[in-house]
């Protein structure tokens, strides 16, 4: 059951790009996609990104009253802003419009093994359809600031490189003064939300609701029969050499499930050890390479940031390369697909997450105690 009214459109291209996205089962992604109430419409197009298509889609919106909308489509980073664009000409805010990249990093790469990609297709549907469900309304991306939460760290207003943040005057009382993010200058890199202590800050688009509803979707799909691996990729460098390791049909292992995150300063340790600690095998966080960044600085604090994730992890029990942090420059999707399937291949060989079988072990014990 959905906690919330919404009414989904889920728009699917078929693009006909013979011998890899004619390897998709579009009937059996229908079938998973309608056994969501909150999807109202599913539609399928050879080309959707064409005219009149485009006027299809328009008019579909408006005669379901969809007020979210996924497609299915190549990267993001070819048309999306186009459909953002035209469901905003009939009245739904374009960050309502989302999609997955069903063409460069699914069907594009994993030609090899058709059932593991419809599998993978399925679960980057379901991750989306909890992003949507979380997303709410915006007029651009940019940081927030929760005045009673903030404690006056002053952290946010350190890490901050557009001078977006200042601190004013608590008008609540509590401190002497608050955050306050000057949404023109802000550029929305995220890495504010992550640097906060007290989780007064968090983001207009790429919120925190977005970002933990995709990590719950993939823990909730995790398989006990394979492997069970996250890729969190940065939109500006590692999203792009993905796109381009699709493009040139190179072959991935498709036992990793993938989020957009806008820069890897964004990625905040509580997803990654939710990940972890709830069975999933490894997490993978890539970035862009050190003084290439698009957010100038947002790797750098990466790195100090993510060592803690180590560290935490030896307490754990658990074995450091379940987490690994790389650099991969746009223009080099034959580093990125190498880079992938070696943290698939190490994951592999240091076999199921340990925490998986304790907690059964816990589980049955209290079983028993009970009974």
């Amino acid at each position: 059951m959905s906690s919330e009214a919404v009414r989904i459109g889920v728009f699917l291209c078929r693009c006909h790009d013979k011998g890899s996205c004619d390897m998709l089962d579009f009937a059996r992604l229908r079938d998973f996609l309608q056994g969501y109430e909150d999807i109202v419409l599913v539609e399928e197009h050879d080309h959707l990104c064409s005219l009149e298509s485009m006027q299809e889609f328009k008019k579909a919106i408006t005669d379901n009253q969809i007020d979210r909308i996924i497609l299915g489509m190549c990267s993001p980073n070819k048309h999306l802003e186009e459909f953002r664009d035209a469901a905003g000409e009939v009245g739904v805010n374009r960050y309502m419009v989302d999609s997955v990249n069903i063409r460069e990093q699914i069907a594009f790469i994993h030609l090899d093994e058709p059932e593991e990609m419809q599998i993978k297709l399925a679960d980057q549907f379901a991750m989306a359809i909890a992003k949507s469900k979380a997303t709410r309304p915006a007029d651009k991306v940019y940081a927030v600031v929760d005045d009673h939460r903030c404690n006056g760290c002053h952290i946010c207003y350190t890490v901050c490189d557009k001078d977006a943040i200042t601190m004013v005057p608590d008008k609540h009382g509590r401190v002497s003064e608050v955050s306050l993010v000057d949404k023109e200058k802000c550029w929305g890199c995220g890495v504010c939300v992550t640097s906060c202590p007290v989780d007064a800050i968090d983001m207009t688009v790429y919120s925190n609701r977005e970002m933990v509803a995709q990590v719950d979707a993939f823990i909730e799909r995790m398989r006990p029969d394979a492997v069970n691996a996250l890729v969190l990729s940065c939109h500006w460098c590692a999203y792009p050499a993905a796109d381009g390791a699709g493009s040139k049909r190179i072959p991935i292992d498709p036992h990793f499930r993938s989020i957009r995150t806008l820069c890897s300063g964004r990625a905040d340790p509580d997803w990654i050890l939710k990940a972890i600690t709830k069975g999933a095998d490894g997490v993978l966080l890539l970035g862009g390479k050190p003084h290439a960044c698009h957010f100038e600085s947002g790797n750098i604090r990466t790195m100090s940031r993510m060592k803690l994730i180590k560290l935490l992890m030896s307490q754990l029990g658990l074995h450091d390369n379940r987490f690994h942090v790389e650099w991969v420059d746009p223009e080099d999707p034959e580093h990125y697909a190498q880079v992938v399937n070696d943290f698939i291949s190490e994951l592999k060989k240091l076999g199921p997450n340990p925490l998986v079988s304790l907690e059964k072990d816990y589980t049955s014990a209290k079983t028993k105690k009970k009974g």
